[in-house]
Parts: structure tokens; sequence; C-alpha cells
């Protein structure tokens, strides 16, 4: 039976898009009609009810890019700059098993969700449909895939790349029909890949109609490392390979000039900003203001949860703000609805995935987040934006909606045992190679 929710503050994403005493009614998986309450369509008339109190209800925010199955290690490296930490990294993550990756993607899918995020964009090594079948289990969406990279620039980076190409083709023939996963090939950087792997990575990820991901620019290093190697930067050498149209993801994006704005406006390539992840790393601060007005689509990515140390988008979309304005002297640089923008529809942009979700609209897949938001001035257009992004954080999370299924309401999640999950888990760690490395690091 469709279901109207209703008595709430309605943040569709669209411009203009507030609507007090509004109304979403949901059919199966989709939305059928947003609006308010006083205009209900006569198909509301014979609907499940159910009252939201007042409460906010915007799109389901899209995280563009992740880690999960690094969720296991929170905590352990949180000094230096990338390089830094990617080596003092290594010594903790060697061992990493398929069953390691599944604990870590659960934990991350469970503190996502619960955060308000929908959907998820997440990179691991090898285990191509892990985090697919951990986020089904669940009930949320995913854009997932495994990194390739070349042997001989990382002897100790998994998988080979004929590995990770057969891992993703298994798993799209196991997930990809469900409706909530879908797959991306990639490589992991410029620094770490060669050229003859990314233009074969990206040649496959063609033939198979998928996206294709590599973190770009993220550290002044890489970009001198490149440069000294290729004598481009790193986009200008990347658009030289043939790799970058609309189909392809980059994350980062940090050290880019002038003409690496203009190439990613021409190819039409997306940008996950991670913008905790880049200060907690020194890696410094992405140029989004150009990037947004040269047309280019950015999303917000968490990026791990040793590189943050959460996974909440609602602290992503704050700095996103915040930083923008402190390194420019400016105040009217980027304000709340850039951010909340970009954890949406801009997000479903980047992951190719506008079509279905990021915002609230008829026809669009019933992806929704319900907040319980108060003001002692009550609740506008302006302040409950306002309150979306510089206020509100995980604790005001009330229910998830995902596929026109509430997945999480009140603290609990419908599909799974999360104190059992929790417990399981517990004990793998206890047995793990990966507990081992810890202790001995």
């Amino acid at each position: 039976m469709p279901t109207l929710l209703h008595n709430a503050f309605v943040c569709t994403g669209l411009a203009g898009g507030f609507i007090e005493n509004g109304a979403v009614l949901i059919e199966g998986t989709k939305i059928a009609w947003v609006g308010s309450l006083s205009t209900l369509p006569p198909q509301a008339a014979t609907t499940k009810r159910k009252d939201l109190g007042g409460r906010v209800v915007i799109p389901g925010l899209i995280n563009t890019h992740a880690h999960g199955g690094l969720s296991m290690h929170r905590g352990c490296c949180d000094d230096g700059d990338l390089f830094q930490w990617a080596s003092a990294l290594a010594p903790h993550t060697a061992s990493l098993t398929i069953e390691d990756n599944r604990a870590g993607c659960t934990l991350a899918v469970m503190e996502m969700v619960r955060n308000g995020i929908t959907t998820a964009c997440d990179c691991t090594r090898y285990g191509a449909g892990v985090f697919a079948s951990v986020a089904s289990e669940i009930g949320m969406r995913s854009l997932s895939g495994a990194l390739a990279n070349s042997p001989e620039l990382r002897p100790n980076g998994r998988p080979n790349w004929p590995l990770a190409l057969d891992e993703t083709k298994e798993a799209i023939q196991v997930y990809q029909g469900n409706g909530l996963c879908r797959f991306y090939l990639g490589g992991h950087s410029p620094y770490s890949c060669t050229p003859q792997l990314l233009t074969e990575v990206k040649r496959e990820a063609d033939a198979l109609g998928l996206h294709f991901v590599l973190h770009v620019a993220e550290n002044r290093r890489e970009n001198e490392m490149i440069l000294a190697q290729y004598g481009k930067s790193p986009l200008a050498w990347l658009a030289e390979l043939g790799v970058l149209d609309r189909r392809s993801i980059l994350a980062h994006c940090v050290w880019l000039d002038e003409k690496d704005v203009d190439i990613l406006a021409d190819t039409g390539a997306g940008v996950a900003h991670n913008p905790a992840s880049n200060a907690k790393l020194a890696s410094g601060i992405a140029p989004v203001p150009a990037l947004r007005r040269g047309g280019i689509p950015v999303g917000l990515g968490t990026d791990s949860t040793l590189s943050n140390n959460c996974l909440d988008l609602f602290q992503e979309m704050k700095l996103s703000v915040l930083l923008q304005r402190a390194a420019s002297l400016d105040g009217m640089i980027m304000g709340a609805s850039d951010a909340f923008t970009m954890a949406t529809i801009e997000g479903a942009r980047v992951l190719g995935w506008e079509a279905e979700i990021g915002s609230l609209e008829a026809g669009k897949e019933a992806d929704l987040v319900v907040l319980s938001l108060d003001h002692p001035l009550g609740l506008t257009a302006e302040r409950v934006l306002s309150d979306i992004v510089y206020h509100a954080g995980p604790q005001h999370v009330h229910s998830v909606m995902i596929a026109g299924r509430t997945i999480f309401e009140g603290g609990c999640f419908s599909m799974i045992d999360e104190a059992e999950i929790r417990s399981a888990i517990h004990k793998h760690y206890q047995t793990s190679e990966m507990n081992k490395e810890t202790s001995d690091a």
C-alpha cells in the first residue's frame, strides 16, 4: 500500500524547494508525489499515513568517496601528511583478508546509515563485491569496486589488475540486478599505476558501461612526482591518456591550477571532495568554488575512518564551507546551499545517478532522511538549511528510507540485529591476523 509521509518540513533539494506542512507520497520504491498537504493528489486518499510530527525531510545524503573496509582501524594512524600516514598505515593493513574487509564494510555501512547516508561510492584494494554485499543486506545503495595498481610500483599492492576485473564482473552478475548496487573499475592513483594499466582499466570500464574511479592530485608531492616523470600535472597527463570523461570520478583534486580546472570542465569528469580528510592529512583545500563556477560536478566524500575519522556528511558539509571562507577570507565564497547541494543532487551527478536519486521529486527513488530539528524561532527555509549544514549531526537523524523501505528508525535498524553483528565482528577481530599486526605495530 502507498504511504504518505506528512506533517513535515520538506527540503526537496531543488531550487526553492522548501515546503512547510509538506508531504511525500511513496509508492513501492518510488516517490509518487511531493507537495503541500493542502494540495494532496486523489491517489493519496487511500494511503497509509505516517505523521512525522513537524520533522524535516531531506534527500538521502550521498557519500562520493569512502573506504569502508578500513573501518576496523579507526584511530591507528592519526598524524603525518598523506605519505607519512600511508607508510605508518602499511603494517596495519598488510594482512587484511576478505573477512576483515567484510567486517570493516559492515561497521562502515551501519555508521553511514545512522548518519543519514543512503548511497556511498566505496573503494577497496580487493573484494570488489564485499561492500555491495554488506550494503544490500542492510538496505543501502552503493557504487563499489576494487582499485587496481601496478605491482612494480607498489610491491605490497593488491589486487593485480586481472583479479580486480574478474571480481568486478562476478559482483555485477550477483548484485547489480537488486536495484541497489552499481559498480565501477578504477586505479589507485597516477603515481601508483602505469599509463598502460590506467588506459586498460578505462578501456574495460567503457566496454562494460561502468564508471572509472581514481585518486588524483591529493597531495603536493604527488603533483611534483608526476610533473618530474611526465612533464605535466596529473590532470593534464590523465587527459592526454584519454581516461577522463563524464564517467570519471576523481577523488580529492586538491592541487589544481586554472588549466586543470579547464580540463575537468572540458571532459565532464566529476570530483569527490573530501574536506576533513584533506585537512587531517595536511593535503590542502580543494578549489571547490572554481570547480563549481566551471560547471564541474562536485560531491562530498568522507574518505576512510583512518583519515577522517568519522563517516559523517553533516561534518563534511559544514567543513566544506568553513575551510573555503577561512582560506579566502571571503565570507560569501560559499554558503549552506552550496554544501547541501554537493551532499545531495551534485553527489548523485558525480556518481551518474542523478536521474534516480539526489532530490525529492516524483519518479525518483524514495531515498530520504527524516531529521528531528527544532529552532527557538521556528523553522523557515533559511533557518532549516542553516540548521542542516551548520548545526545538524548524526544525533538528529530520526529515520532513513531507501528505495521506499525504512531501514533505520529511532536508533534501530529494521533489517539486521546490530548488537549481534557487532559481537560477531569483535570475536572475529580477536582472532584476526589484523589484530596481531596492530598489537605488534
